[in-house]
């Protein structure tokens, strides 16, 4: 009996599926050596499989410092993606309600850096909500508008990473503190 094996494509030859298995058992490794949680898996595979990110293009479960006159917390990003030596965008992992995150989402990129981080994604990894930081609008929906590796290379080059206003950064902060104190598990860890 034989066991099917999604390839993503269908095998010119008997070498080229030798290629594929080999390539599928790789990410496989790459991913039970990650800590992810369901959508985290499927999104960092989506990344890898579909838009050509490599893994040192992407860093999972990064905790930042952030301080506040009265406190300090680690927010935690669930995907960072870098791109010109920079964090280009980070991703929200979320089960639902993607809206929900928007605001968090934007309060972290504008204050976690010594720069903006210009582009935030909240996903439940069906559905992707592509957010420009800078602007704070809401730029694209969809997992294919994420962009690919090149698109991101080429347009990190073409970004000036600036600094978020220091008169308007503790307001920022103070919205990323308030969501970080009421969050709950977005889901559980996957078993290895």
């Amino acid at each position: 009996m034989s066991i099917y094996i999604p390839l993503g494509k269908i095998p010119s030859s008997p070498e080229e599926r030798k290629e594929l298995l080999a390539e599928k058992v790789k990410m496989e490794e790459y991913l039970s050596g990650l800590r992810l949680t369901h959508v985290q898996r499927k999104v960092v595979e989506f990344l890898i499989s579909a838009k050509g990110y490599a893994g040192d293009d992407i860093e999972t479960n990064r905790d930042f410092k952030v301080d506040l006159p009265d406190v300090s917390f680690n927010a935690r990003a669930d995907i960072v993606i870098k791109a010109g030596g920079k964090i280009f965008c980070v991703i929200k992992c979320v089960m639902s309600s993607l809206e929900s995150w928007e605001r968090h989402s934007i309060a972290f990129c504008r204050v976690v850096e010594s720069y903006q981080i210009p582009y935030s994604i909240v996903t439940d990894s069906e559905h992707a909500m592509i957010l420009d930081v800078i602007n704070g609008k809401l730029i694209a929906e969809g997992l294919d508008s994420i962009p690919s590796r090149e698109e991101a290379q080429r347009t990190a080059k073409e970004t000036v990473f600036s600094p978020y206003s220091p008169e308007k950064a503790e307001r920022e902060k103070r919205i990323l503190h308030a969501f970080d104190a009421m969050t709950c598990p977005t889901s559980a860890i996957i078993p290895e």
